[in-house]
C-alpha cells in the first residue's frame, strides 16, 4: 500500500513539474513575443529607415509565431502603409455625371514605393493563411510601381479580401498575385502587369485599367462596371465572358463588337433587371456563340 501511494505521489509530482515547466515556457515565450511587438511599435515611428525596416520584419516574426496576434499585426502594418503612403489628395465624391478621366503622365520605369512601405506590403502579401474577420484596409494608398510577382515568393502573394479603393497601383507588377474578392473600385491600375493574376470576385467598378497587361488573368465574377479597359493588352472575350460588365464599361473596339462580349453584356443587363437581384451573386459565365 505504501509503495503504491509513494508511486502515485511521485507520478503526480512529475506531472505537476511538467505542467509547471510547460506553463513557464509558455509565459516566457509570450513575454518574448510581447517584448518584440512593443519594440517594433516603437521603431515604426523612427525617423531612420533601417529601424522602420527592422520593425516591419520584427512584426513579421510576431505574425508567424503568434496566431493570437495575427489581426493586430495585420492592422498595424496596414495602418502604417495608409498613413505613410497616402495619396496627396483624397478623391472627391463621385457625381452622377462622371467626367472622362484625363490622361496621366505615366511614371518612369523603376518607380517604386519607399523601401519600408514596400516591405510592409510584402509582409502582408505573405502573411499566414488564417481566418480574418476584417479586410486589410489599404484605401487611398499610393503604391505606384509596387512589385509583387509570384515567382519571387514561395507562394503567390496574397492581397485577397483587401480594401484597395482609390489605390494608385499604376505600373504595379502583380503577375500571379492573388487579389480574389478584393475591392479595387476607382483604383488606378493603368499600365500594370496583371498577367496570371487572380481577380475572381474582385470589385473593379470604375477602375482605370488602361494599358494593363491581362494575359491569362482570371476574371470570374469580377465586377468591371464602368471600368476603363481601353488599350489593355492580351484581354480576350473568353475572360470577359465570366466578368460583370455594363454599358459604361469601356472596352477596346475589337472586344466591344465581339459577339461573345455583346452576349455577355445582355446577360449582365438581364441579371441586374431581375426581381430578385442580389449584388452578392454573379451571372453564370456566358458560353461562346455558335458559328
Amino acid at each position: 500500500m505504501r509503495q503504491t501511494v509513494l508511486a502515485a505521489v511521485g507520478g503526480a509530482s512529475v506531472l505537476l513539474g511538467v505542467g509547471y515547466t510547460a506553463r513557464t515556457y509558455q509565459l516566457s515565450r509570450r513575454g518574448q513575443v510581447t517584448g518584440r511587438f512593443s519594440t517594433a511599435m516603437g521603431q515604426l515611428a523612427s525617423g531612420k529607415l533601417e529601424e522602420r525596416l527592422g520593425a516591419v520584419y520584427g512584426l513579421e516574426h510576431v505574425l508567424a509565431e503568434s496566431p493570437q496576434d495575427h489581426d493586430t499585426v495585420v492592422s498595424v502594418l496596414a495602418a502604417f502603409v495608409r498613413e505613410n503612403a497616402r495619396k496627396p489628395a483624397l478623391p472627391s465624391a463621385p457625381t452622377d455625371a462622371e467626367e472622362p478621366r484625363p490622361p496621366r503622365a505615366v511614371p518612369a520605369m523603376g518607380t517604386e514605393p519607399p523601401a519600408d512601405i514596400k516591405a510592409a506590403v510584402e509582409v502582408l502579401a505573405r502573411r499566414p493563411e488564417r481566418d480574418e474577420p476584417r479586410r486589410i484596409d489599404l484605401r487611398s494608398t499610393q503604391l505606384v510601381g509596387l512589385i509583387l510577382r509570384s515567382f519571387e515568393f514561395d507562394a503567390p502573394p496574397r492581397l485577397s479580401r483587401a480594401f484597395l479603393t482609390w489605390a494608385d497601383l499604376c505600373r504595379a507588377d502583380l503577375r500571379g498575385a492573388d487579389l480574389t474578392d478584393s475591392i479595387l473600385s476607382r483604383a488606378d491600375l493603368s499600365h500594370s502587369m496583371l498577367a496570371w493574376a487572380r481577380l475572381d470576385d474582385a470589385g473593379l467598378a470604375n477602375a482605370d485599367l488602361r494599358g494593363a497587361h491581362l494575359a491569362e488573368t482570371t476574371l470570374l465574377g469580377t465586377d468591371l462596371s464602368g471600368a476603363d479597359l481601353r488599350d489593355t493588352k492580351s484581354l480576350t472575350a473568353r475572360q470577359l465572358a465570366g466578368a460583370v460588365i455594363d454599358e459604361a464599361t469601356q472596352l477596346p473596339p475589337t472586344l466591344a463588337s465581339d459577339p461573345w462580349v455583346m452576349a455577355r453584356l445582355v446577360a449582365c443587363r438581364a441579371w441586374r433587371n431581375q426581381e430578385q437581384w442580389n449584388a452578392h451573386t454573379r451571372p453564370p459565365p456566358a458560353t461562346a456563340p455558335v458559328g
